[in-house]
């Protein structure tokens, strides 16, 4: 009972993670960042930045859940230990620090490293639809602050701790980063 508490609460305590951000403000002029998940995929360009922002830093922070199919009671359950085959699922949000508001322009990316290899995973917006679209199955409304990316652990992947951290970038050139506590309980582990 010892052990599971204190996986739930290393996991709890991950999901709740604040990034250290930094601002790097350069202006409303500032290009257009490639819409989520753009590359191939037909998703729509973010929409325009929404009044007031940028006015603060650009912060995101966000968990780690097994992805499996949608009919999989186990499907978006908080995990840090995964299987060879199993889909490590990066969920995030990015908003502006000085509206509270999410920062709908920003590019998220996570960055797994196993193996001595790094693999760069793009994150998705899932609120490209908008606030008021209907939400999508599984959903209880639009999910207008959340970006998701997937890994899935290699059949030859080495068991140990895998590392990642998460980048963003948003119009305004503003980058933030996100890594998990150090705590190793609370790492991505490949395991048996």
């Amino acid at each position: 009972m010892k052990l599971l508490f204190r996986t739930a609460c290393c996991a709890c305590a991950a999901a709740l993670t604040l990034a250290t951000a930094s601002s790097n403000l350069l202006g409303q002029g500032q290009a257009q960042a490639p819409a989520q998940g753009a590359q191939g995929r037909g998703q729509p360009p973010p929409p325009a930045p929404q009044p007031g922002h940028p006015s603060g830093k650009l912060v995101i922070w966000g968990d780690v859940v097994l992805f499996a199919a949608r009919d999989n009671p186990d499907n978006c359950i908080m995990l840090n230990r995964f299987k060879r085959g199993q889909r490590v699922g990066f969920r995030m949000t990015a908003f502006d620090g000085g509206t509270g508001e999410v920062e709908n322009t920003a590019v998220l990316t996570a960055h797994v490293s196993s193996a001595g290899k790094t693999t760069d995973v793009p994150m998705r917006w899932r609120g490209a639809a908008g606030p008021n679209a209907p939400a999508p199955p599984g959903y209880l409304r639009s999910p207008v602050e959340l970006w998701t990316g997937s890994w899935t652990v290699p059949d030859d992947a080495p068991t140990g701790m895998v590392t990642y951290t998460v980048t963003a970038t948003d119009r305004f050139g503003r980058t933030a980063s996100f890594r998990p506590f150090s705590a190793e309980a609370s790492q991505v582990v490949v395991v048996q």
